[in-house]
C-alpha cells in the first residue's frame, strides 16, 4: 500500500495509511469523549434499591433476621436518571 505525505508545521512526512487507520480506532476505543450515562449508578435505572432491615429476635422467634426492604433511591430520588451537568 502506498504511503501519503502527511503536512505537519511545514514538514512533510510519510505516513502509512494502516496506521493513519490503527491509531483513529486506537483513539476512539480509549480516549473516546463520550457523555458519561445518564442513569442512576446506584439502582441501576430502577430508581429502587433494596435495603438491609434487621429484624431483632421476638417471643415467637429465638433468632434474629436480616430482612431486604425495597425503598425509593436516595442518589435519584427514585427517577432512575441523574442530572448531568454540562462541563
Amino acid at each position: 500500500m502506498p504511503k501519503k505525505l502527511l503536512e505537519v508545521g511545514g514538514s512533510r512526512h510519510e505516513v502509512d495509511p494502516i496506521e493513519v487507520m490503527l491509531s483513529d480506532i486506537f483513539d476512539k476505543v480509549f480516549y473516546s469523549r463520550e457523555k458519561k450515562p445518564d442513569y442512576c449508578w446506584d439502582c441501576d435505572g430502577e430508581g429502587i434499591v433494596d435495603v438491609e432491615v434487621y429484624r431483632p429476635h421476638n417471643v415467637n422467634r429465638d433468632v434474629g433476621v436480616i430482612d431486604v426492604k425495597p425503598m425509593e433511591c436516595e442518589t435519584c430520588g427514585g427517577t432512575g436518571r441523574l442530572e448531568v451537568e454540562d462541563e
